[in-house]
């Protein structure tokens, strides 16, 4: 039978990078295809490619077995084929509506049809969650929600094909069960999906097959009825991979690199109390709306608290902006690396040195050779996959993307590392590399507070975990002590 698309022998060149090679991948009606790799592998530019944004250096794109051409996205669409990207991509001022249908507006001569154009989007968004007002605008909605709009978006191109690249990095396990439903009903009607994820659960849950990609290579096809998750990750690898670190040993430090007494943003979080110990890793967990982001961004100074005290290593400070918070040591690393993580106009040499030009010279004489060979030595020291650093950062997978804005901060030096969600969108593998990074850290002092919605993950970098509940703290466990079960009890108690 003819495949409803195929991507046939196909190459990818950026400059002399090359991040795609030969790789030929097809999608039957009614199959959920899953494409997984490492980060860097090529899945994203594969998928790029496939809706429009990027064109290929070689091979060709076949739908229902005759060769197409896009040169844009809107080519894709009119080939029936739709993408929810990894990275929110909506516009913050518009409402649900209005982002649902951008540029596919009801109407006629000019004049937008506005009842037909909000019943339209509703119609789409209520196909994913009803739960949404339409009318809301963007930027008022929760990261999660968001996703379920970029998703509803997705599906209102009225596409055959749709292209998910991570869709559950954001959503609640309640979200989640409805995007399931989603799709089980959109395969059940001769829809097709390609499926990015690096949960390997959901892999195996709803993918018809699973094609694996290494170093912009196909090495191969697994049937998800029978491989299991050793098996897809040695593969990603190409080597046998311990898919988790052991525990961290607990051990008792009297040192507090942190004191937070009474921290309140009023509408976010209330009366937060907790110490940070030096050469500690603080888990911070709870479910989505939890305060945790909000607490994180506050602690850095991107918001400022309404009550409550810091003392950093005994001595009280005041921290309005982040700017303060750098010069006592602070760091924070945001969830949306895309929005505000990294810069997208600069080199990779460019966005990690950049908060520490004041080591290489004058703002007038900056010493670029030793800040070239200095990002060379991150670069090895935590295994960035790069060609070579004066590629622009947009070059880099999103795992990458988040090794260089890591990098960035330990070329600058800290004291406190506040991460939020740092392993969102990367693989076992490079999750692993990172968590080791962090230990190293810690061993020689640095303190670390690790937010994340993943309870195993906590459960396995952390010291203790302090559990957050609708903007409050609900608990604090040994990480040692605690289970995913014990923390999630208190995280919806």
């Amino acid at each position: 039978m003819t495949p409803v698309f195929e991507a046939r022998n196909i190459s990818k060149s950026f400059g002399p990078v090359r991040a795609l090679s030969g790789v030929t991948v097809t999608i039957g009606a009614g199959e959920v295809h899953a494409i997984i790799g490492e980060n860097g592998a090529g899945k994203s530019t594969l998928m790029n490619i496939l809706c429009g944004k990027l064109k290929p250096t070689g091979g060709e794109l076949l739908r229902h077995g005759q060769p197409v051409v896009f040169h844009s996205p809107v080519d894709s669409q009119a080939a029936r084929i739709g993408i929810a990207p990894q990275e929110i991509s909506l516009v913050p001022k518009l409402s649900v509506a209005e982002n649902i249908v951008l540029g596919a507006h009801s109407g006629r001569g000019g004049l937008v049809a506005w009842r037909a154009t909000r019943d339209r989007a509703t119609r789409f968004l209520h196909e994913i969650d009803d739960t949404i007002d339409p009318a809301a605008k963007v930027e008022a909605l929760s990261k999660a929600q968001q996703q379920l709009v970029q998703i509803a978006r997705a599906v209102a191109t009225e596409a055959e094909i749709l292209i998910f690249d991570e869709p559950t990095a954001t959503l609640t396990n309640r979200e989640t069960d409805k995007l399931y439903r989603f799709i089980r009903r959109f395969r059940a009607g001769g829809g097709s999906i390609f499926y990015i994820s690096h949960r390997l659960d959901e892999i195996l849950d709803l993918s018809d097959r699973i094609s694996v990609l290494q170093d912009g290579r196909s090495i191969g096809q697994l049937d998800p009825a029978a491989t299991s998750k050793g098996e897809m990750i040695n593969m990603m690898a190409g080597r046998e991979v311990k898919g988790t670190h052991a525990p961290r040993p607990f051990v008792e430090r009297s040192e507090i690199a942190l004191q937070v007494r009474g921290l309140t943003r009023h509408g976010e979080f209330q009366d937060i109390d907790f110490a940070l110990h030096k050469g500690e890793i603080l888990g911070i967990a709870g479910l989505v709306g939890a305060g945790r982001t909000e607490l994180g961004k506050c602690l850095f100074g991107v918001t400022v608290a309404d009550a409550g005290t810091l003392e950093v290593f005994g001595q009280q400070v005041r921290i309005d902006h982040p700017a303060d918070a750098i010069a006592r040591g602070f760091v924070y690393l945001p969830e949306e690396r895309k929005a505000e993580g990294i810069f997208p106009l600069l080199s990779i040499d460019e966005n990690m040195s950049l908060p520490s030009y004041g080591r290489f010279g004058s703002a007038l004489n900056i010493g670029f050779g030793d800040m070239v060979r200095e990002v060379a030595d991150y670069v090895k020291r935590i295994r960035i996959k790069i060609g070579v650093g004066a590629d622009p950062i947009t070059s880099l997978s999103g795992g990458n993307q988040q090794k260089v804005i890591l990098a960035r901060w330990l070329m600058r030096g800290m004291k406190v590392l506040i991460l939020d969600e740092p392993t969102r969108g990367i693989d076992v593998n490079a999750k692993l590399e990172i968590q080791t990074v962090l230990r190293g850290l810690c061993d020689e002092g640095l303190s670390i507070i690790y937010i994340s919605s993943e309870l195993g993950e906590v459960l396995e970098v952390s010291d203790r975990i302090l559990v957050m509940h609708e903007g409050r703290i609900k608990g604090v466990q040994r990480a040692d002590q605690a289970t995913q079960e014990s923390l999630l009890q208190q995280a919806m108690s």
